[in-house]
């Protein structure tokens, strides 16, 4: 079952570019809007949270979807998020 998004206000999205680290370079993804929700992955398990970046121009297509997870750092860097080494989630967004 694939993980669905928990209704979410307009205002709660943030518009952000978001990057993909492939090689060791980083890779325009796009622009989108960004938001967080708790999500039922599966039925009887508790929600996960999770962070969504919708596309600017096609907003049905998805440019990140990531679970949310305490151990993983991330630093704030000129106005962008960047994932801490290891990379368990190599994407990097740019508010």
């Amino acid at each position: 079952m694939m993980a669905q998004p928990v209704p979410h206000q307009t205002t709660d999205k943030r518009r952000v570019k978001v990057y993909e680290l492939r090689h060791n370079d980083w890779f325009d993804r796009g622009t989108g809007f960004c938001f967080a929700s708790f999500v039922a992955v599966e039925e009887g398990q508790p929600k996960e949270p999770r962070v969504f970046v919708e596309s600017e121009d096609q907003p049905e297509r998805l440019l990140l979807e990531t679970k949310i997870v305490k151990d993983d750092g991330f630093q704030k860097q000129q106005g962008a998020f960047l994932p801490s080494p290891p990379y368990s989630c190599p994407f990097l967004m740019s508010f």
